[in-house]
């Protein structure tokens, strides 16, 4: 198993963006909310390049319990303006000074990878937006491979 090498000061840069925000999501449904964007983006016969590209942005719990998250997902798209009817429209998108780590492997390992970013964070006395971004690079039932980027709250 190779290991899990943290990176700092690293720069997160889509261009051409399409993105859709997901808030007040439950996690039980976060995977038809992906197949929901994917099956829009074929429908509109989008040229995607680069990967999916998911934004954590947190965990929301209401009065009464229930837990929900919010998300935002990304994609570049050659001609990407013409689809702000269906999607937000970004033309560059810069999240500076974050700590990245790739994860490469079984998809049921992956909270190794958050785990080792939770510790480097704590061991430095760094702290985080609480916001992680992960760009799904390559992904089957067996394996998968990961980059996490997440911000380094500026003071």
């Amino acid at each position: 198993m190779a290991k899990l090498e943290i990176l700092e000061n690293k720069k997160l840069v889509l261009k051409n963006v399409l993105k859709k925000e997901l808030n007040g999501v439950q996690f039980e449904v976060l995977d038809e909310e992906i197949n929901k964007f994917g099956l829009l983006l074929d429908k509109l016969s989008a040229q995607t390049f680069g990967p999916l590209v998911m934004k954590n942005g947190g965990v929301n719990i209401s009065e009464d319990g229930e837990m929900t998250m919010d998300y935002d997902l990304f994609v570049q798209a050659h001609d990407y303006k013409q689809y702000k009817g269906s999607f937000d429209v970004v033309d560059c998108m810069e999240v500076p000074n974050c700590v990245y780590v790739r994860f490469e492997g079984s998809p049921d390992d992956l909270q190794y990878a958050h785990s080792k970013l939770d510790l480097h964070f704590y061991e430095n006395e760094i702290e985080s937006t609480e916001e992680i971004y992960s760009i799904i690079v390559e992904e089957t039932e067996n394996h998968t491979v990961v980059d996490i980027f997440r911000p380094v709250k500026v003071l």
